[in-house]
């Protein structure tokens, strides 16, 4: 039986070498979003990926971990969980994304996630569970787009007749 660490491996050898996930997908007969998460659990950081060989976590643990990719917060938040009570996958994802906005959250949908990362701001993604569109990484930068937006509300309001 092949452990699911070396088809992650595999597939990623096979896109590395100039394969798209569609044809990848083909060749072992499943959907391009499955060989997209297997990929995303290839690139975690390496300590993580031995753990999981050695089945010092479960998959969904791992799967977790491909929220944020960042290796260096990875391992750091490996080491806080190893050795908590609370090593479930929702706490590990809610670890990874502390300091980021989530897309939920009324800045974001004020501002929209699409004018944020034309601004050059980063969103994390979960392949693996319903993420609400992410995470927003950098929230200065939302801060600001927040602010530049109410300015330009505001002159429109104050154009039309209206004092604050």
């Amino acid at each position: 039986m092949i452990h699911p660490l070396d088809q992650f491996k595999a597939f990623k050898r096979m896109v590395d070498g100039g394969m798209s996930k569609e044809e990848v997908a083909d060749a072992y007969r499943t959907t391009p979003r499955y060989i997209g998460q297997r990929l995303r659990l290839a690139r975690v950081a390496q300590s993580l990926l031995d753990a999981y060989a050695r089945s010092e976590m479960t998959l969904a643990m791992l799967e977790a971990f491909t929220v944020n990719p960042d290796h260096a917060r990875q391992e750091q938040v490996w080491e806080a969980v190893q050795h908590s009570y609370n090593r479930q996958p929702a706490h590990i994802r809610q670890l990874l994304t502390e300091t980021s906005v989530p897309a939920s959250d009324r800045r974001a949908q004020f501002v929209g996630v699409e004018a944020y990362e034309a601004a050059g701001g980063i969103v994390l993604r979960d392949l693996f569970e319903s993420d609400d569109g992410g995470w927003l990484q950098d929230a200065g930068l939302l801060d600001r787009l927040v602010a530049e937006k109410l300015k330009i509300v505001a002159d429109e309001i104050a154009g039309e007749g209206w004092k604050w």
